[in-house]
């Protein structure tokens, strides 16, 4: 990813326009994939994990120009692991009044945000992705995947919550899922209604679940397709390999 883009070339979406399906290609020559099912679902895991690594490439660029501002020949701080014209657009951008208003925004909304999560800088569907059945592929309930991301060890080495807010969430949800499970229930909520129920909901927008019902942005709708088409690629590569075990064993027996 480094050896090829260049932050001259805007946000993520736009990067992945113009060099997504080189470097695709580039990891493709170092691995052989047999079967077109299992090179979606691994073309989707390497496009995602080059977009999580630019994130955190760009937050590591931002601290180092942060600590240099002050020196006036900041372009002289140069990353190792950064071109000198990107490093001189980084340092016009993040001296920008937009990239200050829009770190300002951020700003603010961490210390809104009342419940942290123990799980860095996965989503919580990813944790929900990670937490499936391997041999069902059938998902945890949204009480079990928020006590996943919501709890932890202490210096004692007991499980505890990282605040009484999260906790109380987790009760919440907990309840709300048991009732859904009744077996009276003949109209059942859906994950992300049992998560908009209980943490509320702003327009195309489920807290912890990201964007989800009609989503207003191009990039929002593109995440989604490409979150679909994992799944059910990663649904498909379970059922053949299903296949393969059953034939196996009764090839033994």
């Amino acid at each position: 990813m480094r050896s090829t883009i260049s932050f001259r070339d805007g946000y993520w979406q736009k990067i992945v326009s113009k060099n997504g399906e080189i470097m695709w290609l580039i990891v493709k020559d170092k691995f052989e994939v047999l079967g077109s099912v299992r090179e979606r679902v691994l073309q989707a895991l390497v496009i995602s994990t080059m977009q999580r690594l630019f994130r955190a490439w760009k937050i590591r660029l931002t601290s180092h120009y942060s600590r240099h501002i002050a020196d006036r020949i900041i372009l002289s701080h140069r990353p190792e692991d950064v071109e000198l014209e990107d490093w001189k657009y980084l340092v016009e951008y993040f001296g920008s009044s937009e990239f200050k208003a829009v770190s300002e925004r951020n700003r603010k909304n961490m210390e809104k945000q009342i419940t942290k999560h123990t799980c860095g800088i996965r989503s919580f569907v990813e944790v929900e992705e990670s937490a499936k059945n391997p041999a069902t592929g059938e998902k945890e309930t949204p009480d079990r995947v928020w006590e996943i991301q919501y709890i932890h060890k202490n210096d004692n080495g007991e499980i505890v919550w990282v605040d009484p807010q999260s906790q109380q969430i987790h009760g919440q949800l907990q309840e709300l899922v048991a009732q859904q499970q009744s077996e009276e229930n003949e109209h059942p909520m859906t994950r992300d209604e049992i998560l908009s129920f209980v943490l509320g909901e702003r327009t195309s927008y489920v807290h912890s679940k990201g964007y989800r019902k009609n989503p207003p942005k191009k990039s929002h709708i593109q995440a989604a397709n490409l979150e679909a088409n994992v799944s059910s690629a990663m649904a498909t590569v379970r059922q053949k390999m299903q296949a393969e075990m059953q034939a196996e064993m009764s090839r033994k027996l």
